[in-house]
């Protein structure tokens, strides 16, 4: 027999789907009007590239006819639920409620012949606020997101293909148009009330830590369709590039320059596509944000990285895999009361396979590993291991090409470094299983 919570949790959820499917899907959103194309020329699912969307993105979003005001719109609805709240409902605000989660504005597409732009500035209704009480508040807040604007050309001559240009950006692998490194990589859409929760797993620098924190300059090129090289550089997103972390709190400032650099094969034969290559960075962060007298940390990612796509409809296959090495060197000033260790690693594995039928039924399994040095202050656990594993499993169906419904469960295997009884309070890995019921919706 069902609980009280797992009856409120699906009637909640019911409720979400029949309010949605009263909406009526008028219009595509920005790139598809620009093209012509449908949604699925670009993309598997949103945020998934096809070889057709890895051109356009290549090109600069140049490709189709320059609109006076390219805008679009998207909108995110949800209901989360973890697993065992251990009678501290506190530490779980919203747990299995109705929420409005986010709505985001595009500047995308074609600004000139050569010139375009993907500009996300999103609208967050879920920025938790802790309160005296030990509760939590919640507000809503617009602020940038991820921006990557272009400048491209391409030269066909005498059988060469040669596609080039420069990204600016604020964050690293944004630009990239392979899913497999971080900026897009999977799971492309998870429950902010699970951050706000503060649960996760480790992350290396390059994973996010620097989304619209820094501002960066890439050059790119892309030789006959196969061989793809990208350097460029990145540094704080303040001052003069303060817009790109417009409204949001500095909190990893880096220090000068910053090298990135990326390197790709990539092939097609028919309905299949590949893609192997290597990308990182080297980056110098500051202890404190707001003192640049307070010493620096050091980190060097390393990551390689495939992709395999096989798109005949009526069945679509993609899979991408990622590892990332991270070496870190911390500030001297920390050692002994920060962190345990002068210098730490941590190795993050992510792993996706995702089926389609009639690019209207998904099913996406996904596999994450991170595993780092026993350090036992920078990781407040008994084991001192920042250990996390776990699989995330998820349906979607597309009620039209720009509008999703999916359920996603998150299953932790470890967590904190250890299975069981991880924070010495009796709590296990799985009690931070997350399940979560979203809708999609973009103009």
């Amino acid at each position: 027999m069902q609980n009280k919570a797992t009856k409120q949790y699906w009637k909640l959820g019911c409720a979400l789907l029949l309010a949605l499917t009263s909406v009526v899907s008028q219009a595509l959103p920005a790139f598809a009007r620009q093209t012509g194309q449908n949604c699925v020329a670009c993309h598997v699912s949103f945020p998934e590239l096809t070889p057709y969307g890895r051109m356009f993105k290549l090109n600069g979003y140049t490709i189709g006819k320059q609109k006076v005001v390219p805008l679009a719109a998207m909108a995110i609805a949800s209901t989360t639920h973890v697993a065992n709240q251990q009678g501290n409902s506190q530490a779980y605000p919203r747990n299995g409620d109705l929420e409005f989660e986010s709505a985001s504005l595009f500047l995308a597409g074609k600004l000139g012949e050569h010139v375009g732009a993907f500009s996300q500035w999103t609208y967050n209704n879920l920025n938790p606020e802790a309160l005296p009480n030990g509760g939590t508040k919640f507000t809503g807040h617009f602020t940038v997101d991820n921006n990557d604007w272009r400048v491209a050309d391409r030269i066909t001559q005498d059988g060469t293909d040669l596609i080039y240009g420069a990204s600016v950006n604020n964050n690293p692998t944004v630009q990239d148009v392979w899913n497999s490194t971080p900026g897009f990589s999977y799971p492309y859409q998870t429950s902010r009330l699970q951050g706000a929760w503060g649960i996760g797993w480790p992350a290396t620098l390059i994973e996010g830590a620097l989304a619209q924190q820094s501002a960066g300059m890439t050059a790119y090129m892309m030789l006959d369709k196969h061989f793809y090289a990208e350097f460029g550089a990145y540094r704080a997103a303040n001052g003069a590039f303060r817009i790109f972390s417009e409204n949001l709190h500095m909190g990893t400032r880096l220090k000068a320059g910053n090298p990135y650099w990326r390197f790709a094969y990539s092939g097609e034969s028919g309905a299949d596509s590949f893609e192997v290559g290597t990308f990182g960075m080297a980056a110098n962060v500051y202890v404190d944000p707001l003192d640049v007298t307070a010493g620096r940390n050091r980190y060097r990612d390393f990551g390689v990285d495939a992709q395999y796509q096989h798109l005949l409809d009526p069945h679509v296959w993609t899979a991408q895999a990622s590892f990332i090495h991270e070496k870190e060197s911390w500030d001297p000033s920390l050692v002994g009361s920060a962190y345990a260790n002068s210098h730490d690693t941590l190795n993050s594995f992510h792993l996706k396979g995702s089926y389609w039928y009639n690019r209207r039924y998904g099913a996406t399994l996904g596999y994450f590993a991170e595993h780092g040095s026993t350090d036992a202050l920078a990781n407040a656990n008994p084991s001192g291991k920042p250990d996390a594993t776990g699989w995330i499993g998820e349906f979607n169906y597309m009620i039209e090409q720009n509008w999703r419904l999916g359920l996603q469960y998150t299953a932790f295997q470890k967590y904190q470094g250890g299975s069981s009884n991880y924070d010495g309070n009796g709590r296990n890995a799985r009690d931070n299983n997350i399940t979560y019921l979203y809708t999609w919706y973009a103009y």
